[in-house]
């Protein structure tokens, strides 16, 4: 009986062999192609098979690295259907990416769009990468989105590198183009030998946990948190991607610039990596790739923690904190206002409010000290601006409140005004230090703030008992008794305004004569 029919589908690499057969299937049994090139689909009638000949079919049903990107991919991201914007340069990495994603297809519900960046560094050569893209993509029946970006321009604009005015315009490139077709999701072709470049050029750099934590296979966009990043190739080797290319025929561009030694990722990737991994341990990968892995999970426990203690009613002290927990909370600030986080501007912000040890009284020689030297209080508050209302005690006994409006108070209500604009999400509240500047409502410059207090006549006896407001850059945003700062004050640009005011159990110093907070083009309450 001639088989025929298509009672049972069986799909293989054409690698495979079945005893028997040169061909590496039964001669009687016919074949006919499928989607792909690379496998072919095998119709067998539904009736009895001998049992020998269906042990020997032992092919796979799907190619290797396919099969792991598979599971691999919906483990990690999930099976259902997406419209995603694959980023491809030309070179191997995405080239693979591109072709795997493309074969996944037919297990996945997906719509692909190709999106290419066009840097214009290399000339006719960068053109030629957009054209072999812009080719291939239409091969594969996908659409081809081709920008070209002004890289130089926007270095010298910016005083970065050529390099991170690339990846800066590339991100906004992606994500601008995934917003547009309605995609939330770019891939990107990384993987394991460039999550170890990174992993040791950050390390080189001084990088803590979250530098070290390297690229998640999940991420959102640095351009547009909008828009998610996927990584399905981290867990995969370069070998892994030169394998299949090599089976499938993948043909890709090779870009000179990534040959040039005189950039250190590619002195990491092509003379670091490869005499360590010869020389001592082939497996420096994978312990990169753990310690990522350690270093991710580190950085995620602590942001987490940092965001606790922001949006506590009643957060831990300051001061009680562990330095790496003031570090995540004040790195998450300055994220959050669009600064970059790096380690010197963290640890000056962390310094600012943190007390330090009182000095020590000292005692000229030959003398005995009776009487106990009078030491300034050095008491720091941290507060939360989080919500539209809050309070605090302070140590002195004191109460600290402070509400969020719409529209400025009446002056001579007791409450001090300021651009929300201008305050970050949590501030410091201390008493005065030495070298201290204030600059008071109405004045041109920043002034030290011991001659603010002794112009004022602020008796000597009170100054350091004074509450300031710390925003730990540049002079202090507000003294108690004084205005706020001129930095902070009230305008017809205004939108948002933080009011604040301290209610002192016992008496408070008299105030110093006040100029009238009246922001201009701000219509006062009805």
């Amino acid at each position: 009986m001639t088989p025929s029919g298509d009672a049972l589908g069986l799909e293989w690499d054409r690698t495979g062999t079945v005893p028997g057969s040169a061909s590496g299937v039964p001669p009687e049994f016919p074949l006919s192609p499928v989607a792909s090139l690379d496998s072919f689909s095998l119709r067998v009638p539904d009736h009895s098979i001998s049992a020998a000949w269906m042990g020997a079919v032992s092919l796979p049903v799907m190619d290797g690295f396919l099969q792991r990107l598979r599971r691999h991919w919906t483990e990690r991201f999930g099976p259902g259907p997406r419209h995603l914007v694959v980023a491809v340069s030309g070179g191997l990495d995405s080239m693979v990416l591109l072709q795997a994603l493309h074969r996944l297809r037919r297990k996945f519900p997906w719509d692909l769009t190709v999106a290419h960046a066009h840097h214009g560094l290399r000339g006719a050569e960068a053109d030629a990468d957009a054209d072999w893209v812009h080719t291939q993509a239409s091969l594969l029946g996908m659409p081809c989105v081709v920008e070209s970006l002004p890289v130089r321009a926007a270095a010298r604009a910016s005083r970065e590198s050529i390099e991170m005015a690339a990846r800066r315009l590339r991100h906004a490139f992606l994500a601008r183009t995934a917003l547009r077709l309605g995609a939330l999701e770019v891939v990107l072709a990384h993987h394991a030998g460039d999550q170890a470049e990174l992993l040791l050029l950050r390390l080189l750099r001084g990088a803590g946990s979250e530098g070290l934590a390297g690229m998640r296979e999940c991420s959102p966009s640095p351009a547009d948190r909008r828009v998610t990043l996927l990584r399905p190739l981290l867990a995969f080797d370069r070998a892994d991607l030169e394998r299949f290319a090599r089976a499938h025929g993948i043909r890709h561009r090779e870009d000179a610039s990534n040959r040039d030694l005189s950039i250190p990722r590619n002195r990491i990737r092509h003379q670091l990596i490869p005499d360590w991994i010869a020389h001592h341990s082939p497996a420096l990968p994978r312990v990169l790739a753990r310690i990522a892995d350690i270093a991710a999970q580190d950085a995620d426990y602590l942001r987490e923690q940092a965001r606790r203690w922001r949006e506590a009613v009643v957060p831990e002290p300051w001061e009680s904190l562990h330095v790496a927990l003031q570090r995540a909370i004040l790195r998450g600030e300055l994220l959050e206002q669009g600064r970059r986080a790096e380690f010197a501007t963290v640890e000056r912000l962390r310094l600012a409010r943190t007390p330090g040890p009182p000095a020590p009284a000292r005692t000229p020689p030959g003398t005995t000290s009776i009487a106990k030297s009078r030491r300034p209080p050095t008491e720091t508050v941290v507060l939360p601006l989080q919500g539209t209302r809050g309070g605090r005690r302070l140590p002195d006994g004191s109460r600290l409140r402070w509400k969020r409006l719409k529209r400025p108070l009446p002056f001579g209500r007791d409450w001090e005004q300021f651009d929300a604009a201008t305050l970050p999400h949590t501030v410091v509240v201390r008493h005065r230090r030495p070298g201290d500047r204030f600059q008071p409502l109405g004045q041109a410059n920043p002034a030290r703030l011991q001659n603010l207090l002794i112009n004022r006549r602020i008796p000597a006896t009170e100054r350091d008992h004074l509450w300031v407001l710390d925003l730990g850059e540049g002079p202090l945003a507000w003294v108690e008794g004084f205005p706020s700062g001129q930095r902070h004050r009230l305008g017809p640009a205004t939108g948002d305004i933080v009011a604040l005011r301290i209610d002192r159990t016992g008496p408070r110093p008299d105030p110093p004569a006040r100029a009238a907070q009246k922001p201009a083009g701000r219509p006062g309450p009805a």
